[in-house]
């Protein structure tokens, strides 16, 4: 049996702490190096126990953890593939919610506010799906009461809050407006390993259906702008372990959608 470091260090002071008590108590002669040993070893032992205590054990790998989704992001967008669809998904304000629309080609259905899984309105086909990030929004709302603002710099503020500071998935983060666009940039990003394998299968996946991180900015934005938001391009630099987003908002929602609206 091995033990992580926060274990065996606790350990350590424990079995200090024993020894000195015990050779206090050997020398037994009562003066002030005797009591030197035992205020010694209590503090070794009450630091040996805060450190058993307070250790949470060793955290998730970053590169087991990047992997967890990439099959299911692989396997949607090759569904969606098979049934012809080949736009780039739209994250679309439902209320307090976003949803995904796949269109077939580039452009919206007017009307996508049921529940069917596939939409027909007059050729303008499209999949509807609940966004990967959905369970992840929602915990970020439950433990850290996120809300999402609608002003610019303030949105910008609470997307690189919710990288660097909610999620640590990434060192730096910075999100800047580029005309209508938004730019998400995540510098030392620790799940390239998905990346990896999401764009080994097809760079397609990325912008027509999204890993829960890159679905979570394009939602995020959807709230905050109010609007549909599209992936318009993710750009992976592995050597400087780069991350880039680029965000697209829409006009107004289509009809079904939006603040008010109901499923």
């Amino acid at each position: 049996m091995t033990t992580n470091n926060p274990y065996r260090g606790a350990f350590l002071l424990i079995l200090a702490a024993a020894g000195l008590l015990v050779l206090a108590a050997v020398a037994g002669r009562g003066d002030i190096a005797t009591a030197t040993l035992v205020l010694a070893g209590t503090g070794c032992f009450i630091a040996g126990v805060f450190l058993l205590a307070l250790n949470k054990g060793e955290p998730l790998d970053p590169e087991i953890a990047a992997l967890l989704p990439a099959q299911g992001t692989v396997t949607i967008a090759t569904l969606c593939a098979d049934l012809g669809v080949q736009g780039d998904a739209w994250f679309v304000p439902e209320g307090e919610t976003v949803i995904e629309i796949v269109p077939v080609a580039g452009t919206l259905p007017e009307k996508i506010g049921d529940d069917y899984s596939y939409i027909t309105d007059a050729g303008r086909c499209a999949v509807r799906l609940v966004p990967a990030c959905t369970p992840l929004l929602a915990r970020l709302r439950e433990k850290h009461a996120l809300e999402v603002p609608e002003e610019d710099e303030a949105l910008l503020a609470c997307i690189v809050e919710v990288c660097d500071d909610l999620l640590e998935v990434a060192g730096k983060t910075e999100a800047t407006k580029d005309g209508e666009n938004i730019v998400v940039t995540l510098a030392d990003y620790r799940l390239l390993p998905g990346c990896r394998a999401v764009r080994a299968a097809s760079p397609k996946c990325c912008t027509m259906i999204g890993c829960p991180v890159c679905s979570l900015l394009a939602a995020l934005a959807a709230l905050g702008l109010r609007v549909p938001v599209t992936i318009e391009h993710v750009g992976v630099d592995e050597k400087r372990k780069v991350l880039r987003v680029i965000l697209r908002p829409a006009g107004p929602a289509p009809r079904g959608a939006g603040p008010g609206s109901s499923r």
